[in-house]
């Protein structure tokens, strides 16, 4: 299982960008946050988890998923993946 989710965030790290998500972190786990969404799209769910890979890449006020806090403002662009992953798989997490 983890050499067939490694293979395909490597398949789809050219395909990232769609679907970002932006809002504020209101919850940090160990591996994930919890992003309280802006959106003005009623379907769309108020809150998101994401989570971070070893290919994440943190841009902004922060360098690590370790510096995010609770409060940060954020945009986060997805790796395309296949319906088979169901969870939010961050590729770049940006931080205002």
């Amino acid at each position: 299982m983890r050499k067939l989710l490694g293979l395909v965030i490597m398949a789809s790290m050219l395909l990232t960008g769609c679907g970002s998500l932006q809002g504020t972190v209101s919850e940090m786990t160990e591996a994930s946050f919890i992003l309280e969404v802006e959106s003005d799209d009623s379907r769309q769910d108020p809150f998101q988890e994401i989570f971070m890979t070893d290919h994440t890449e943190f841009i902004g006020a922060v360098s690590s998923f370790e510096e995010l806090k609770v409060g940060d403002h954020v945009k986060v662009a997805p790796f395309d993946t296949t319906p088979d992953i169901p969870y939010f798989l961050a590729s770049r997490v940006t931080v205002e």
